[in-house]
């Protein structure tokens, strides 16, 4: 349900018992959303206050609100523990002095606040500043990277190299080799984990080395042990990036096992990718929240160079409220 419609069905509820109809909120509050609410505003209800509001037309308003705002995040997949969150947050602020605006404004400035301000990969005076991308099998790590080889080439002008670690699937090199000719980029092939110091010497001068590496079950051991090596060895003069790539289809049963594994050996940012593939977003805030890794990137097709863009995290609470 969008959240237009959201509010048209309390609207609803709210004429056929006698009471105005919430005012729609207005573009000129926008700016308030992102800025925090005054301490004091934030002030828990006494029980007094609380019973006192039971009974009041606004109190009723909020109600059918939270409703409204439990099903719409619901429908978008977000974990029942960080919706009661918001609930709670939102529950401590719905007092008689403040008006359905300013709880739509508060759930929407607590959920920007809660994904945080997204990191991308960033260059640094020591080169070559070196970037791992890690993940399960199929969620588009290879196309991923030639997406951001592309635009730290093209766009940017600076000098990027190439390496895969994945050497269990035939085609993987030979799929990043295509976009490494298409971009005129070096690509070599790390053969074993502890190759990779004298790989990425070879791009002393370099401003950027972007590693793909073999996608693996999180249930498989070995593999799993392969890649704790690959970044053992990455000697400790170079500076690293590690983002670790998911699919926003992916189950989120599945997501939790697979961050938890990683989480095990290396601290990650996060990229989604496949967004076009669907239509429920929770799983973005879900992991957010339970990784606590800092979000960066998300693709939205198979198209390179385009099809991907940092995440806007405004629009992607938007997103996650219903709206377009």
């Amino acid at each position: 349900m969008a959240l237009k419609e959201a509010f048209a069905a309390v609207n609803e509820v709210m004429e056929k018992n006698g009471h105005k109809p919430i005012a729609p909120l207005r573009e000129s509050q926008a700016a308030q959303m992102v800025a925090e609410p005054k301490a004091e505003e934030f002030r828990p209800l006494s029980s007094v206050e609380f019973v006192e509001d039971l009974g009041s037309e606004r109190d009723e308003q909020s109600h059918q609100f939270f409703k409204v705002l439990y099903k719409v995040l619901l429908d978008n997949e977000v974990d029942e523990i960080y919706i009661n969150q918001f609930m709670d947050d939102l529950d401590r602020v719905s007092h008689s002095t403040n008006g359905l605006d300013y709880l739509i404004s508060s759930v929407y400035q607590k959920m920007i606040l809660k994904l945080g301000q997204p990191e991308v990969i960033s260059l640094t005076k020591n080169k070559p500043k070196v970037v791992f991308f890690i993940g399960p099998t199929g969620v588009g790590k290879t196309t991923t990277i030639a997406k951001i080889a592309s635009r730290f080439k093209v766009e940017q002008e600076k000098k990027v190299a190439l390496l895969t670690a994945d050497t269990y699937r035939i085609a993987a090199a030979e799929q990043l080799r295509t976009y490494a000719n298409i971009l005129d980029t070096p690509l070599s092939i790390i053969y074993t984990p502890e190759d990779i110091g004298k790989e990425i010497e070879k791009f002393a001068d370099y401003d950027l080395v972007l590693v793909d590496t073999a996608g693996f079950s999180h249930k498989n051991d070995g593999q799993r042990e392969d890649m704790k090596r690959l970044l053992k060895n990455l000697p400790a003069q170079y500076e690293r990036q590690i983002y670790l790539v998911l699919s926003a289809t992916t189950k989120y049963k599945d997501l939790i096992e697979i961050t938890d594994i990683y989480d095990e050996f290396c601290d990650f940012h996060l990229i989604f990718t496949k967004l076009d593939e669907t239509s429920a977003y929770g799983n973005i805030l879900n992991i957010k929240l339970h990784t606590g890794a800092q979000l960066s990137y998300v693709t939205t097709g198979q198209n390179v160079p385009d099809d991907i863009e940092v995440v806007d995290t405004q629009k992607l609470v938007k997103l996650l409220l219903g709206g377009r």
